[in-house]
């Protein structure tokens, strides 16, 4: 049983094209959709809106002077350890541009696990135990991953089972043995985001485990097109209808699936944790891995936030309420939310320090105030959206096909025909604001960012973690202490 790869370019002397990118999804993956295999998933309706909008970012990093590529490697920046301060500047601009060009909605893009990747290799000695140094193949993984540019998303969430079930056959992926070749690993795992048009798929468990859980402490990266290997996408919005009437469905939905594994081997070169409860415990927080990881996660929400409140602001302006006080009053509240969470990331980037392996680290202080706060003001954002937009998001066209019949045009400017702003201009901007409100793909990613980073309460265990208490608390006791009971 062999696994192919997308090949990548390992001098590292080449970016990957678009082109490249396209081409490496022709690899016989299986993925499932609509009660279809998919043959074809660059071309496939629920998949070649972001397959495309993929291709075009990696076609932009060959741009001249593209700051999502180290000048330095010829490789794209977000793969990137930071060492020295400029490389720490230099991934930050890299994950802004990646997050300027898809607005923040495609959330397990390239620009996450390498990050993962970075964190990893910049501490390798916690993969290596007694039974098996791991180390070092952490480090040839990442430079293998960075010289390809590869889309390495991740599957590290257990599926859900009722534990007072007895008839539940939910089985997490879990080690079924250990050969000479690699491992091999059957179950399944829950929210492999972007999976299909990814090429590879890094798996874990992010849940803390037990010490009598060793068949599931597994870390390994694998091919999405790897034998025994299997994807069940949920519903896809990409086919909801044109782009015109769902622009961010069509060109940005990255697609959910569950994946589930048949005795897959994972060959040795890829396997990072087999059977270590210990390490799979320690690697996210033990090493970088978290904190550079998870910077990704604020800058696209701010980058994403950005653009909610663009729509807002131009959605105010095409109803004539700009100068209205109250419309002000929301505007400036959304403004408020998006410049928060700007500020949270510029601070967490500025305020970063050098670990005791000299991998810098975004300050948690506000990394971790930053992903408490994703769970609720996203939602809220949203929400705030769908009151300002009111009924202008329903009254639209079923469809751009309306817009080809003199008869519903004649009868469309009865409604909205405006010299100000024409028709069809309304049309399309209520249409986006649609898209972010009321359509499967805005519920989708409400509720995706309430659980981007985990469970509300888990992540803002992390905010509580790196909150420096003690320093709080001691201005405090300074201040009690300059008075006492005989002071009148």
């Amino acid at each position: 049983m062999t696994i192919t790869s997308p090949t990548p370019d390992l001098t590292g002397t080449r970016l990957r094209t678009g082109a490249d990118y396209l081409a490496a999804l022709s690899d016989g993956r299986d993925v499932r959709v609509d009660g279809e295999q998919v043959t074809d998933v660059a071309g496939h309706p629920a998949f070649r809106g972001v397959a495309e909008t993929m291709a075009a970012m990696y076609d932009a990093a060959g741009a001249p002077g593209s700051p999502l590529v180290d000048p330095e490697t010829g490789r794209l920046a977000l793969f990137t350890v930071p060492r020295t301060r400029a490389q720490h500047d230099l991934r930050k601009v890299a994950l802004e541009e990646w997050n300027r060009m898809s607005h923040g909605f495609i959330g397990r893009g390239p620009d996450h696990v390498s990050g993962l990747l970075a964190g990893f290799a910049g501490n390798p000695g916690v993969f290596d135990t007694d039974e098996h140094q791991l180390g070092a193949t952490v480090v040839a993984f990442h430079d293998y991953a960075a010289a390809g540019g590869l889309w390495i998303t991740n599957s590290i969430v257990p599926p859900q089972a009722n534990p007072n079930d007895p008839t539940s056959r939910v089985t997490p992926v879990h080690l079924v043995e250990k050969t000479s070749e690699g491992i091999v690993v059957s179950g399944a795992q829950m929210l492999g985001t972007g999976a299909a048009v990814a090429d590879e798929i890094f798996v874990t468990s992010v849940r803390p485990l037990a010490p009598t859980e060793p068949e599931k402490a597994l870390s390994f990266v694998v091919p999405v097109n790897a034998p025994g290997l299997r994807l069940i996408c949920r519903r896809p919005y990409a086919t909801s209808g044109s782009r015109f009437d769902y622009p961010l469905s069509n060109r940005l939905d990255e697609s959910d699936a569950m994946v589930a594994f048949d005795r897959v081997l994972v060959p040795w070169d890829r396997v990072f944790a087999a059977g270590s409860v210990e390490v799979v415990n320690r690697q996210f927080f033990g090493t970088a891995a978290h904190q550079i990881g998870n910077l990704q996660s604020i800058i696209r929400l701010t980058a994403k936030l950005r653009f909610l409140t663009g729509v807002a602001a131009k959605v105010a302006r095409a109803n004539g309420r700009d100068s209205d006080l109250a419309i002000k009053m929301q505007l400036a509240d959304l403004a408020t939310i998006q410049t928060v969470s700007e500020s949270l990331t510029e601070s967490a980037h500025a305020f970063a320090t050098a670990d005791d392996q000299g991998v810098i680290r975004p300050a948690g202080k506000y990394l971790y105030a930053a992903l408490g706060m994703q769970t609720e003001v996203y939602p809220r954002a949203v929400r705030m959206l769908g009151e300002l937009v009111g009924g202008g998001v329903i009254q639209v066209p079923s469809s751009v096909l309306d817009l080809d019949d003199p008869e519903s045009i004649a009868s469309m400017d009865l409604l909205m025909g405006s010299d100000h702003l024409p028709m069809v201009e309304r049309v399309k901007l209520f249409k986006l604001a649609w898209d972010l409100v009321g359509s499967e793909f805005a519920g989708r990613h409400v509720q995706y960012e309430r659980f981007y980073s985990g469970a509300a309460p888990v992540v803002k265990m992390y905010a509580h973690r790196h909150y420096p208490f003690a320093e709080a608390e001691a201005l405090v006791e300074e201040f009690l202490g300059s008075y006492d009971a005989t002071q009148r």
